[in-house]
């Protein structure tokens, strides 16, 4: 086991991954960063959401973090499609258009969270691990 800021982390985890969606280059390269940088997770970034349906299919995604604005399909559209097709991935929503409906909206959808941007890294770590602590105790069947 290693030890990071937000305690022990067990190695056995290296390996799940987590997709982030989001159209704006600046905020993948930040997650990027962040789950890099302070958890043993594996990030894929893609800017474009017609794309998750593929990744979701071909890799084995424990998480995805998307933003709520996209083109061509909306966070709520991408979060139909993931609680359709593969319902026990959570979902945590981030979006820069933040507002009380819409974070009722995108809870009573089967979103895991939503987190206004900006945001802190603590609140995206935080976000991720109990998401992906949630998945974990999730029967797989």
């Amino acid at each position: 086991m290693l030890v990071s800021n937000f305690g022990f982390i067990d190695l056995n985890r290296m390996a799940e991954k987590i997709l982030i969606v989001d159209d704006e280059t600046d905020m993948l390269v930040l997650l990027r960063m962040i789950i890099q940088e302070q958890t043993p997770y594996e990030p894929l970034t893609t800017p474009n959401p017609l794309e998750v349906a593929q990744i979701l299919a071909e890799k084995e995604i424990a998480l995805v973090i998307a933003d709520l604005r996209l083109p061509g399909l909306d966070g709520f559209q991408l979060l139909e499609l993931i609680r359709t097709g593969y319902p026990l991935i959570p979902v945590i929503i981030i979006t820069a258009y933040d507002s009380p409906e819409t974070a009722e909206e995108a809870l009573r959808k089967g979103a895991f969270d939503y987190i206004p941007k900006p945001f802190r890294r603590e609140r995206i770590i935080q976000a991720i691990e109990q998401g992906l602590a949630l998945q974990r105790v999730k029967p797989k069947g």
